[in-house]
């Protein structure tokens, strides 16, 4: 996978990590300033052993979900900001700041801990932690529940994760519509309770996919709490455009469509996000010509840092040859590689769903203003 940020090494960019970087066996100078820098890891597949001391300071989500490569091998995705403060401990959270961006990690519970409460709890200590540090915009989180479709005290455990996170938002008495951030939800087969947050001190634009209902309005079909969180955010850096969107499924209002059918599903997730890039590219516009910014280029889905999260093994080939058909790139292993995606096996919130992908990527602020930068 490319490193998105190499060409235009913006303030905040996330870049592609590798065991040997993280045994320090790979320079650590190709990230751009090394792991001075580093914000923070989500980390996919077998974690890496034998971190060099500089590795080892910074907060690490490691997730078990194998890895769905040709290779096998586990793979991170580095966040790196400014001048980074010192990994800081905060109620069971560490975390980092640049001054304009916090990144958070915190993992608790079992199988047998009641999600709800669990949930309730993590998502109250990041609302304080945001508030104390001063950083009181969350943008983007990342949740990753063990036995996603268990029972949990006669409800499944996704709607307990749905009841406990809706819960920390009405204590706090925010309203979910002007402050849900990106968002995924996905299964694991043991690990616990995982939760990533990137947080900051400027506020980002929500976005919503007209082709789907909000998720904060699902009818009670779907749990007893609506899910708490935003299509896509969209956030103004000093330099950037950055894009975060939800984890997003083949989802039409809100209802499951092409129910055993891989391929289509994964047509109707690009759909979905095609439609969520759209609407990131109007508020960009909007955005420029506001701050009387020269318009420069928008985002292209095929540009973007795609995660495909797999239920079956056996479906990934099956995913993969329609992401190649649909960005353009072909079928094969190497052209979709080309195409910044990692596969992840995972369970997708809905049973009947096969296949979820979330997006990250980034625009200049303005057309050709590496100068100003």
């Amino acid at each position: 996978m490319k490193n998105l940020f190499a060409n235009d090494n913006p303030r905040l960019r996330f870049a592609r990590l590798d065991a040997a970087a993280c045994r320090g066996l790979a320079p650590a100078s190709q990230y751009e300033g090394g792991f001075e820098r580093a914000l923070g890891v989500v980390w996919f597949g077998a974690p890496p052993t034998d971190c060099s001391p500089q590795m080892a300071e910074v907060p690490f989500m490691s997730v078990p979900m194998p890895l769905l490569q040709m290779d096998g091998t586990g793979t991170g995705e580095l966040w790196l900001g400014g001048a980074v403060s010192a990994t800081k401990e905060f109620e069971g959270i560490r975390y980092r700041a640049d001054g304009d961006v916090l990144f958070g990690t915190l993992t608790i519970g079992g199988e047998d801990s009641h999600l709800a409460v669990d949930s309730q709890s993590v998502y109250e200590r990041m609302f304080r932690l945001l508030d104390q540090a001063g950083y009181p915009h969350l943008w983007r989180t990342w949740n990753f529940l063990s036995d996603i479709h268990g029972n949990d005290q006669g409800l499944e455990r996704y709607r307990q994760f749905n009841v406990g996170r809706q819960a920390a938002y009405d204590a706090r008495q925010q309203m979910v519509e002007s402050t849900a951030p990106a968002a995924c939800a996905l299964g694991m087969r043991d690990g616990g309770f995982c939760v990533g947050f990137l947080a900051g001190r400027v506020a980002p634009i929500l976005l919503e996919n007209p082709r789907q209902v909000s998720a904060y309005h699902y009818p009670d079909t779907y749990g007893p709490r609506s899910p708490t969180f935003s299509r896509a955010t969209l956030i103004p850096l000093v330099d950037s455009f950055l894009l975060l969107i939800s984890g997003t499924a083949s989802i039409v209002g809100h209802e499951s469509r092409h129910i055993g059918n891989v391929r289509a599903q994964t047509r109707e997730t690009l759909a979905n996000i095609s439609e969520i890039v759209a609407q990131a590219n109007d508020q960009l516009s909007a955005a420029r010509a506001n701050d009387r910014l020269t318009q420069g280029p928008g985002f292209m889905l095929a540009d973007l840092q795609l995660r495909v999260y797999v239920r079956h093994p056996e479906d990934a080939d099956a995913v993969r040859r329609e992401l190649g058909v649909c960005l353009g790139a072909g079928p094969g292993e190497r052209q979709v590689r080309e195409l910044n995606v990692c596969f992840v096996q995972a369970d997708v919130c809905r049973q009947e769903l096969l296949v979820e992908i979330e997006a990250s990527g980034w625009v200049p602020r303005t057309h050709g203003d590496q100068e100003a930068r």
